[in-house]
């Protein structure tokens, strides 16, 4: 017999919106049976509606495969000795931990955890009533071939009726590398599930109870317990790919939680209370150069990803302009307390101290281009604070970095306070006249030695060796409060790299060209991303950042004396960072 129903267009405590809305049509539907078969990981590799079927595997659809079935009477039986209470957040207290699921809490669906980790599998989390229940949860896992150390999320959930979940597919660093497993324990004719490439493609699909299914959850579903009475509950089972041993105890670590343990969620994040403050203190990564190279870019596309928050600014500057003053200390105090209260300085204040101390595993960075050419300063001081994170540098064609710090320093377009810090030593010069009297500034210093010439006045398109020894010197005569300085200096990369090599190593740094990030952004954040210890993250926006688009015309004459001087720089730091070589003319195939 047909079962009629009221024509109330959303169930209780849903929200009124259009997605959450009863669609008693859907009934009409024929619900197929899912082929046997398996998700394979090429397919999950993106969201499937950004990826035209001819890139999915010939095994691809329809998305949803049975792997089996299995014998369901011992959950059920689990459950109905346990009653109602189990829903119940005084459930999750006594027996349990508390862990919220956010979407699916607000959308009324209820839930009972036993494994849980991070969106980005750092850690698995086994709680309490995992022991407990492993022998009802056994049948399914036998059915999978699936040993329980395997389990990265295992959670059971009801919907109670007329509940819908809307459209949607699941998305973080987990989804592509596990394998999602549903099994329908309490289920009844009016649920409807249904799965597709895009949410228009959609079809509903069968699940009785007892059967096990694989979900490739990068597609789009959607779930309706459209029964004005009855639950709905099913079991939901993530288990890492086999591509991924990495991803699998014992290399990444368990942790077995006890009755009473508390746990701290960001949408990403999980961490137990008692790890407040226990996490390194910030920035736990540097930007450090060059300026204008792509800087201000590769921080806002690194701060896309969930597990970095920004600091109060980009740029602390506090190796060079804002290092406090030996006054501020207990000079009585030892060396190690007063490095202490230096790196504390710098957590508090540039950083957002409570979140760093809420959720350790969140991150944040420095990024004060200023620092690569101030080793003299930056070094030292990093040293003195026992500084251990990665640091980045970027590179870009020093001819277009030049034109760019100029253009920088002379537009009118800015505040008081970018005034201030750019300087205004350079607005009534032309770009050639600063170069050339920096260039003076460098050879009379001695950095720079002019070869094979009588001129008396260097000129750009002179030969030069370089005397690294004399850096020091020129360093300490630079301004410390503005960037009116050091429009040749800047551009001269190795002669600024090999101390900050030296001081910490190689493998401390990833160098990265500004060009490269222009022509593929995602695949350069993807190796920053690396660098700096974070899983990758997708962009969510790819547009520059702090680029200029009105740039002062420059002299042809003036572009060809800046390549013709850097060439043979550029050729040094091409065989310091094993780069490919360049020709002697140019500058162009390096960069």
């Amino acid at each position: 017999k047909k079962m009629t129903f009221d024509t109330e267009e959303y169930g209780d405590g849903q929200p009124r919106l259009t997605k959450f809305r009863l669609n008693f049509d859907l009934l009409e539907e024929e619900a197929a049976d899912p082929p046997e078969g398996k998700v394979v990981e090429i397919d999950k590799r993106l969201p499937t509606e950004s990826r035209p079927l001819r890139e999915l595997s010939s095994t691809a659809e329809p998305f949803l495969f049975t792997r089996g079935r299995c014998d369901i009477d011992p959950l059920l039986n689990k459950l109905a000795i346990e009653g109602e209470t189990v829903w119940s957040t005084e459930y999750a207290v006594k027996k349990n931990i508390e862990l919220a699921r956010p979407s699916h809490d607000a959308w009324g669906i209820r839930k009972l955890v036993f494994v849980f980790c991070d969106d980005f599998m750092y850690r698995y989390y086994r709680l309490p009533l995992w022991k407990e229940w492993l022998d009802v949860f056994m049948p399914i896992l036998e059915t999978l071939d699936l040993h329980p150390s395997r389990v990265a999320r295992c959670l059971l959930a009801s919907m109670p009726p007329r509940t819908v979940i809307p459209v949607h597919h699941d998305s973080g660093y987990w989804v592509a590398r596990t394998h999602r497993i549903h099994c329908a324990i309490n289920t009844n004719d009016n649920v409807v599930f249904r799965v597709g490439r895009t949410a228009s493609s959609m079809q509903r699909f069968k699940l009785d109870a007892g059967r096990v299914v694989e979900l490739n959850n990068q597609a789009k579903h959607y779930v309706a317990n459209l029964d004005p009475t009855l639950f709905r509950t099913h079991l939901i089972l993530d288990y890492a790919d086999n591509a991924f041993p990495e991803l699998l105890p014992p290399i990444i670590p368990v942790a077995q939680l006890c009755i009473g343990d508390r746990l701290v969620q960001t949408r990403r994040t999980v961490a137990l209370v008692t790890e407040r403050g226990t996490g390194p203190l910030a920035p736990h990564f540097l930007i450090i150069g060059a300026q204008k190279a792509g800087t201000t870019s590769l921080y806002e596309y690194l701060a896309q990803h969930p597990l970095i928050i920004k600091g109060k600014r980009r740029e602390t500057h506090f190796l060079d302009w804002r290092w406090p003053s030996h006054q501020d200390f207990d000079k009585d105090k030892m060396l190690q307390q007063s490095s202490t209260q230096l790196r504390k300085r710098w957590h508090t204040t540039f950083y957002d101290v409570e979140n760093h101390a809420t959720h350790p595993t969140l991150m944040a960075g420095d990024s004060t281009p200023s620092y690569l050419l101030a080793s003299h300063l930056a070094i030292p001081r990093l040293k003195a604070m026992d500084f251990h994170g990665p640091m980045i540098v970027m590179l870009r064609n020093p001819v277009a970095r030049a034109l760019s710090h100029y253009a920088m320093i002379v537009d009118t377009n800015c505040t008081p306070a970018q005034r201030k810090t750019r300087g205004t030593e350079w607005l009534n010069a032309s770009p050639a006249e600063i170069a050339n009297a920096e260039l003076q500034f460098l050879v009379r210093k001695g950095l720079l030695k002019p070869i094979k010439t009588q001129q008396t006045v260097p000129k750009l398109s002179d030969t030069y060796d370089l005397d690294p020894s004399k850096l020091q010197s020129v360093l300490a005569d630079l301004p410390n409060s503005h960037g009116s300085h050091s429009l040749l200096l800047r551009g001269l990369y190795a002669l600024q790299l090999r101390p900050w090599l030296q001081a910490f190593g190689s493998e401390r740094f990833l160098v990265l060209k500004c060009e490269d990030m222009a022509r593929n952004p995602r695949g350069v954040v993807d190796r920053a991303q690396r660098h700096i210890g974070l899983r990758e993250h997708p962009l969510d926006s790819i547009e520059p950042h702090n680029t200029r688009p009105n740039k002062p015309p420059y002299d042809p004459a003036f572009i060809a004396a800046l390549q013709a001087f850097y060439a043979p720089f550029d050729r040094d730091l091409a065989q310091l960072l094993h780069w490919q070589q360049v020709s002697s003319s140019s500058t162009t195939s390096m960069w």
